[in-house]
């Protein structure tokens, strides 16, 4: 059995919750830790249960307020590669959604092909914390679990190029869903916000080695999801680019990427007078590690860190994130 270093690659994979203007996003950092501390800075108040979302909200009309918090973190991925056959095994962990609190478990293999690059299939699950009637004012809102079950496929290293590709579909379920309940909307109108149903993801990228021994490596790449939900003024298509830089050393690795997407709705929202809640998505993450810590080649520690806005057409879907992760890793 051994750990498996794992490189920087794109942003999270569009699966998950997609029914607000929540950025699914992960950080550009390479290497997992075994154990970390998160200290995040938030303004979320629909629809996700962020680590530290208020539980009321005053008005529908008003960017959240801001808050602040602490978590602990834990991320790992367990491997076990056959000898001689190019196949591996793993199972791994990790936080999915930046503005939630949440996270998600994959189990799959990964099959190195001669002369075509490495493929890999992976079921998913995963659970976040979001509110079941998100439009509630001035009182407490119940939390639900949104769950999320479905299946990623990826190709790196395409033929022996840079090229590398995703493809993931999950089913997402949200159990005693109550939005708009507490704004006394019709049943019609309620439907139009229900969040079960199905998320599909594509992301392309091309990693250009800046140098001959590999140790600077930028990607491009482009991103699309669609969430097509049972509430159509939930459903969206989400596209955009990014562009990530890593750096890997003897002793250290940086990474860094910069996200940009743009979120639009299939319906306008009954709660709003019909409008959309379309949004434009940023997300700025860097991270550094130390490896080699104190001499052993097993340990090394990290620091990264993400800053992210979502500025939507309607105030209320607003978010903005700061957030430092910090921790250790070990590899065997």
């Amino acid at each position: 059995m051994e750990r498996k270093e794992t490189k920087a690659r794109l942003a999270s994979k569009p699966s998950g919750d997609s029914s607000s203007s929540s950025m699914p996003f992960s950080s550009a950092r390479g290497d997992k830790p075994i154990k970390a501390l998160r200290v995040t800075s938030t303004r979320s108040t629909c629809c996700r249960r962020s680590l530290s979302t208020p539980s009321s909200a005053a008005s529908l009309t008003q960017s959240p307020a801001s808050q602040s918090g602490t978590a602990p973190l834990f991320e790992d991925e367990w491997s076990y590669r056959f000898a001689g056959t190019g196949t591996r095994l793993f199972i791994s962990s990790s936080n999915t959604s930046t503005f939630a609190a949440g996270g998600g478990m994959q189990f799959g293999v990964r099959q190195q092909l001669p002369q075509a690059g490495s493929v890999s299939a992976a079921l998913t699950y995963g659970e976040s914390e979001v509110w079941l009637d998100p439009y509630a004012l001035n009182a407490s809102r119940q939390e639900g679990k949104l769950k999320s079950a479905g299946l990623a496929l990826g190709w790196s290293n395409i033929l022996n190029t840079p090229f590398s590709a995703d493809l993931s579909y999950a089913r997402q379920k949200l159990g005693n869903e109550r939005s708009g309940e507490a704004q006394g909307l019709t049943l019609a109108d309620q439907a139009l916000l229900q969040r079960n149903g199905n998320n599909y993801g594509v992301q392309a990228a091309y990693a250009w080695k800046l140098d001959k021994q590999g140790a600077h490596t930028l990607t491009p790449g482009l991103i699309y999801a669609r969430a097509d939900l049972d509430g159509k003024a939930m459903s969206t298509r989400r596209y955009g680019m990014q562009l990530a830089y890593a750096y890997q050393g003897a002793d250290w690795g940086a990474t860094t990427s910069l996200v940009a997407l743009r979120t639009r709705y299939q319906t306008g929202n009954p709660i709003f007078a019909g409008q959309k809640a379309d949004s434009r998505n940023t997300l700025l993450s860097l991270g550094l590690t130390r490896k080699n810590l104190f001499g052993a080649k097993a340990w090394s520690a990290f620091i990264s860190g993400n800053y992210g806005r979502s500025d939507s057409d309607i105030a209320y879907f607003n978010e903005h994130i700061r957030e430092v992760s910090i921790g250790m890793g070990y590899h065997f």
